[in-house]
């Protein structure tokens, strides 16, 4: 058998020369490796490092051998003429000029983040290498292209380098084996724009590949069929090397040959590698240009349904990597106005359906709009696309401003499909009934319109209805088995989700039970609605076994649960939990999405980390993963992070303004913050302008269900602040008329109205109004809202018990009590530490004392969170509580116990909070300040004072990291058991509004223009250093006043005596004893003054201020006297 013909290679075969084309796109520089053998960068002419070429003559590298270097440098006759080494040394092409590239220095220093090429090649499992042997190196390199393990590259290299050696005048591989070794090299390198590409290695593996398609296309004839492929790695090899204006044109060249499905699909993957090069070469608008240049030949790959082929799948989905990186495709479409319309349009829907897949909510409703604008026509099923896209996220009036203007008589199904779809979502169950009848009338998908339908009036809130619809579409016989048509198990969730939004869980369990009776698994969407009832229950314990459960049946959690996880995190106020479990979901593979992160700041906003609610927002700004288009629930966490530190209504509206300036849409949560701000600052009309603002704009958001009354609720607890009782029970008034039922919360500031007048006719009135509250509960249970039924019977009760402590009344604190654990309520910390705080007032230190257990246990079970972390004991974090829950409580017990000289037990309470890793706030500091001076403990008192209060209200400055590489702070700066918590207002409205009014007297020069400025976050950076020194964050008048005291007790010579027990018998002085306590009350005022000045200082400022008061005041009477 003859042995395959062998061209000789041509003398300038290790010198790459593409063709000189010009075009406009920047020149890849060259690689910036150096050699380990002779430390010199590859850019340095210098001779002895490695000559001139790393990637063939370095020594340390196994490209070439010594033996080979030797054979090329003597004379050899090649195709009839000599040429010397100088000719064979390869060199960079100089048509293409190199200079360093942005992308490159991009790639090197996000190396943490992107696996390279390099690095691939490193880590991945190499494949057996035989030893030295008989075996020729062609022989090899030809098992080594046909073997099914993993390919190295670099063997293979150096295999045909061996190759060359043995016979320099002919090339050893036939054609088909040269096509297969280049393939083979060029799919180690495939290129999906999920990461970015290592440029500098394929403009190594450029310059080695050039010569060789360079060599082997000299020898084939125009008509060959090798040269189709040949082309298309040509085109490949062209576009590593940095020259893409060549590589484009040569696979448009390769367009014109005659190419089966396979050969186009290869062309396919071409376009792609060339898009993936541009885009980080340049940027991603270079790729869709090009895209859109060859559109003509790509538009026929649109469909991979039809085409099995893997070159189109990856084709779209690098595609759609690579256009997401566009977040403005609404300015780019503007920009190339002068363009054809046909191009315009051709780039919108490429941009639109990129958008679409990537969730790109805003994005893609922007775009649509701009189409329309630019007279672009917009593909129907991208319409219906984007339609669903926006009700799937809740963001109905975007969704309807799409819906509206799509034409129903070009696909009749999937538009009343698309509509009942987006009514059903909303909760629009007169426009889902119409929707549904055009199903029912056509038999279009039954049991999706079905589920859709009953979906609607879950939405309402209309559980019974529900029910209703499932027994009528899903008839019985008297043996239990289903007439015709059976359930599926999203109609069985349906129903669960209409109990679940009551929280009705006896319901729950039943449909539960009665789905996997009906032979239906629950699947990860129904354990997404069982976890969001236990979490509206503050369940953790629920929480973390519905988790394992999940894992037991193989059900992965996903987003979804993670999110709601937070969110029961972000209510119970512990962010250093939060922040562990979202540590914990990216341990188990979960890439995070805007919502979780979201969940994330919101858990930092009620707990008052401000620095964490900053990091976080600067996170999802920065983040080229969210596409740099926030939501409007971000901008809404961000707004709710003003109102809770007390931020001045000017700021809060300019940044509200601000918003919509540029674009975004404010939805009826906006609103809700915009007017609880005014109401904290006192502007009632303000309020109900906004108010009425909201229900304007209200008509094209759906049904605001229970956030009319949550507003209105704002509005009247604003009134009742005032003690405007006529405006309060005006608005309650207006809610009736409206027909909007009242729930807990409105009920609450009711009662609270009445309650803080405080004589004896309005607590029988409120006491009356709740006794009515009850009577209705036994007919209509829907006043609890949307908390469940402990929580809200707590809100309802509260007032009263509050109202009674305070008036010193145990027996009707307890009356109330017993009166709410007989409606189904249950002991909670608020209602616990009512009844502690009203027995401390009235001397019960017995009872104070049989309490503290019960507030332990439950303050301990509420801010547990190890048991949601599951795993092996060295991945799974063991949380300290990181929780205020304690901190009302504690003060509270702490000045019973001290009060009553049991100094042990204060000291016993205090080091198990700190032991079990709950926080302190101010409160709770100065009441130790206090109880310590009732222990003799005066010098710890004054260590108090300057350790903790006076350098926490004189917060150091943050320095801010306005583009943070992670949203977590405490991962970052790691919590500190010790770091008192924030002690801003937050939900505690009395004190925001006062906070409020001493922000907006004192602020006023610190705080830039919001409206001057695109950070969003600036003014909450700056309020979050100043807040603490205007709130509780101080020593308080009382603590001040005891100190000025123990200050002039020890100057008299009197030691400062602990209060003793009640069998504790007292002390007995004689003269002697005297002497030496007024030199010890001398040695310790000196300690005082010495350790602890800036405390001293703080007492004599109280002094002065008092002092000045005492003798201002004289003078103000006499004048008011004489008036």
């Amino acid at each position: 058998m003859a042995r395959p013909s062998r061209r000789s290679f041509p003398a300038d075969f290790f010198s790459p020369k593409p063709r000189q084309w010009k075009g406009k796109e920047k020149d890849l520089g060259p690689p910036t490796l150096e050699c380990n053998q002779c430390h010199l960068p590859l850019s340095d002419s210098s001779s002895n490092s490695c000559i001139s070429r790393h990637s063939l003559w370095c020594p340390s590298t196994p490209f070439v051998s010594y033996r080979l270097v030797s054979a090329l440098t003597s004379l050899f006759l090649v195709r009839n003429r000599l040429f010397m080494m100088n000719e064979v040394i390869p060199r960079r092409s100089q048509s293409i000029p190199h200079h360093p590239q942005r992308s490159i220095r991009r790639h090197s220093s996000s190396a943490a983040h992107t696996l390279s090429s390099q690095t691939y090649l490193r880590d991945r499992p190499q494949p057996d290498r035989p030893s030295c042997g008989p075996e020729e190196p062609v022989d090899e390199l030809r098992s080594l292209l046909n073997a099914s393990t993993p390919f190295d590259p670099e063997h293979a290299w150096h295999l045909f380098m061996e190759s060359v050696r043995v016979d320099a005048n002919d090339v050893p591989l036939n054609v088909g084996e040269q096509l297969q070794f280049i393939r083979r090299v060029l799919d180690t390198f495939e290129l999906f724009g999920d990461t970015p590409p290592d440029l500098p290695l394929l403009y190594t593996w450029g310059t080695r590949l050039e010569p060789v398609v360079r060599n082997l296309k000299s020898g084939l004839k125009d008509n060959s069929p090798d040269l189709i492929p040949l082309n298309c790695f040509t085109a490949q090899v062209y576009a590593w090397l940095g020259d893409d204006t060549h590589a484009s044109l040569l696979a448009r060249e390769t367009q014109g040959a005659y190419l089966d499905h396979v050969g186009r699909c290869t062309l396919l993957g071409v376009y792609r590698n060339i898009s993936v090069i541009l885009r980080y070469r340049l940027d991603a608008s270079h790729a869709l240009d090009l895209l859109v240049r060859e559109w003509k030949f790509l538009r026929t790959f649109r469909h991979t349904s039809s085409v099995p082929f893997p070159q189109v799948a990856s084709f779209h989905k690098a595609i759609r990597n690579i256009l997401v990186d566009i977040p403005d495709g609404v300015g780019l479409l503007r920009s190339r106005s002068n363009v054809d319309s046909s191009d315009r349009f051709v780039m919108g829907h490429l941009l639109l359906e990129a958008y679409c897949a990537k969730k790109l909510l805003h994005q893609s409703h922007a775009l649509v709009l701009e189409m329309r604008r630019q007279q672009l026509s917009v593909k129907f099923h991208l319409q219906i696309s984007v339609t669903r896209l926006l009700a799937r996220h809740d963001l109905f009036s975007l969704a309807d401003e799409i819906f509206a203007s799509i034409d129903p008589l070009t696909n009749p199904q999937m538009y009343y499909s698309a509509g009942l779809y987006l009514y059903a979502r909303r909760g629009d169950v007169d426009r889902a009934e119409e929707f549904f009848a055009k199903h029912n009338d056509n038999h279009w998908a039954i049991a999706v319109a079905r589920s859709m339908l009953m979906h609607a009036y879950a939405v309402s809130r209309q559980p019974e209805k529900v029910v209703k619809l499932f027994n009528k579409f899903f008839p019985r016989t008297p043996r239990g088995t289903f007439c015709g048509a059976r359930p599926r198990t999203v109609h069985y969730t349906t129903v669960i989700h209409a109990h679940a939004d009551q929280a009705d869980s006896d319901s729950i369990d039943f449909w539960l039970k009665q789905m996997q009776d009906d032979g239906h698994r629950p699947d990860g969407h129904i354990y997404s609605i069982i976890l969001q009832r236990f979490a509206l229950r503050g369940d953790v314990e629920s929480v973390a076994a519905t988790l394992n459960q999940m894992r037991a049946v193989k059900i992965e959690p996903e987003h979804i649960h993670y999110t709601t996880v937070i969110a029961l995190l972000a209510r119970r106020k512990d962010a250093v939990a939060a922040e562990a479990f979202y540590l914990w979901a990216l341990h188990e593979g979960i890439t995070p999405d805007r919502k979780m992160i979201t969940s994330l700041m919101n858990a930092h906003v009620e707990a008052g980390s401000w620095e964490g609610v900053v990091r976080t927002f600067d996170y999802l700004r920065q983040s080229a993963s969210f596409h740099c288009v926030l939501s409007t629930e971000v901008y809404n966490t961000l707004l709710k992070a003003y109102v809770l530190v007390g931020t001045p209504f000017r700021v809060v509206l300019a940044i509200f303004r601000k918003l919509v300036r540029v674009g975004v849409r404010p939805d009826a949560y906006t609103y809700s913050w915009i007017i609880q701000s005014a109401c904290d600052a006192g502007k009632m009309n303000t309020a109900e302008e906004l108010f009425t603002e909201m229900e304007d704009k209200a008509k094209s958001w759906g049904p605001l269900y229970d956030l009319e009354t949550y507003v209105l609720t704002i509005i009247m607890a604003g009134h009742v602040r005032q003690r405007s009782l006529a405006k309060a029970k005006g608005c309650y008034e207006e809610m009736k008329r409206r027909g909007i039922k009242p729930d807990s919360r409105t009920y609450k500031h009711v009662l609270r109205a009445y309650a803080n007048e405080r004589t004896e006719a309005s607590l029988a009135i409120a006491e009356s109004f709740l006794s009515r509250i009850m009577d209705a509960d036994m007919e209509d249970p829907s006043w609890a809202g949307t908390e469940s039924r402990p929580s809200a019977l707590g809100n309802i009760y509260s007032p009263l018990m509050l109202v009674y402590a305070r008036k010193e009344r145990p027996e009707e604190v307890a009356r109330l009590f017993n009166g709410m654990l007989e409606a189904g309520g249950e002991p909670s910390l608020e209602c616990l530490t009512i009844i502690l705080d009203v027995h401390r007032r009235t001397f019960n230190v017995d009872i104070v004392r049989k309490l503290w257990p019960q507030i332990w246990t439950l303050a301990v079970r509420d801010s547990e969170a190890n048991g949601l972390f599951n795993g092996d004991d060295t991945s799974v974090p063991m949380l300290k509580r990181h929780s205020n829950l304690l901190c009302m409580p504690l003060s509270i017990y702490i000045d019973a116990m001290s009060a009553a000289g049991d100094h042990d037990a204060v000291l016993d309470a205090w080091t198990s909070a700190k032991a079990q890793g709950f926080t302190f706030d101010a409160h709770n500091w100065n009441h130790l300040a206090v109880v310590l001076v009732r222990a003799g403990q005066p010098e710890r008192a004054f260590e108090v004072l300057e350790r903790v209060l006076i350098p926490y209200s004189r917060k150091a400055a943050i320095i801010r990291d306005p583009a943070p590489e992670s949203p977590l702070v405490f991962d970052v700066m790691g919590p500190d058991v010790d770091m008192p918590v924030s002690d801003a207002p937050m939900h505690r409205d009395v004190r925001r509004a006062r906070v409020v009014k001493k922000t907006t007297d004192r602020v006023r020069g610190l705080l830039p223009s919001p409206e001057d400025s695109t950070d969003f976050t600036h003014p909450l950076h700056i309020l979050q250093q100043v807040i603490p020194g205007l709130s509780m964050w101080r020593p308080h008048a009382v603590t001040l006043q005891i100190l000025s005291q123990v200050l002039e007790h020890l100057q008299r010579g009197r030691l400062v005596q602990p209060i003793r027990g009640p069998n504790t018998p007292p002390a007995t002085l004689n003269h002697t004893d005297t002497q030496s306590h007024a030199e010890a009350a001398s040695a310790a005022l000196h300690r005082i003054y010495h350790n602890y000045p800036e405390a001293v200082r703080e007492v004599k400022l109280y002094e002065r201020r008092l002092a000045r008061r005492a003798a201002v005041l004289p003078r103000l009477r006499t004048r008011s006297g004489a008036k």
